[in-house]
C-alpha cells in the first residue's frame, strides 16, 4: 500500500478572508466550510461565537490531519499568509 504525500497549500488572507483570484486554494472544503473559515480568520471565533483557531476548525471537520503555520503577519496592510498541510 502506497503512502500518500501530504498536500501543501500557500494561502493568503486579507482581513481574515482567504484571498482568491480564481479558485479557492482549499478545494476540499465545501462553500459553507469556506465561509466559516473566513469568519474565524476575521474574528477568531466561529459562527456560534466560540473562540477557535483555523487549525482547530480545519481538524474538527474530518478532512484529514491539517497543520496551519503562519509565515506572514499583518503589518498594517491587513494581509497574512499561511502554509497549510493536509494529510489523509
Amino acid at each position: 500500500m502506497a503512502i500518500k504525500r501530504p498536500e501543501i497549500f500557500r494561502v493568503k488572507t486579507c482581513m481574515g478572508k482567504v484571498y482568491t483570484s480564481f479558485d479557492h486554494p482549499l478545494y476540499f472544503l465545501t462553500e459553507e466550510e469556506k465561509k466559516e473559515l473566513d469568519t474565524i480568520g476575521y474574528t477568531g471565533r466561529n459562527s456560534i461565537n466560540e473562540r477557535i483557531s483555523r487549525e482547530d476548525y480545519l481538524n474538527s471537520i474530518g478532512k484529514g490531519s491539517i497543520t496551519v503555520m503562519q509565515i506572514k503577519w499583518d503589518n498594517g496592510d491587513f494581509t497574512e499568509e499561511f502554509i497549510i498541510s493536509r494529510a489523509e
